[in-house]
């Protein structure tokens, strides 16, 4: 389980970074994770998306795996970069409700 607090609220996903040994994999894992967390919410899966590298490069952000959730708590991507950092992969938020896993 994952905690991401930014200060201001506080959620808690299934999803434990140091599972993973490929940003791949974080990234497709956090997508899932997100997924599940918005539909127990009664959210809807279209408020996560997932982009492959390929995908984050057409539109501008890199060459990296992206998870976005526009409808998450407050910079929930800032507070998410510090865990993802522990858990031996280089991630920074392209805005504070996007996460990218870069090399």
């Amino acid at each position: 389980m994952l905690e991401i607090s930014t200060g201001y609220e506080s959620v808690i996903i299934d999803y434990t970074p140091s599972k993973y040994k490929t940003k791949a994999a974080a990234a497709k894992n956090l997508y899932k994770a997100l997924v599940k967390f918005e539909l127990a919410i009664g959210g809807s899966a279209s408020e996560v998306i997932i982009q492959t590298p390929e995908e984050s490069e057409e539109c501008g952000t890199g060459k990296n795996w992206r998870v976005i959730w526009e409808s998450g708590i407050y910079e929930w991507a800032i507070a998410a970069e510090i865990h993802n950092c522990k858990a031996g992969w280089y991630t920074e938020p392209y805005y504070s409700f996007d996460l990218c896993f870069t090399s």
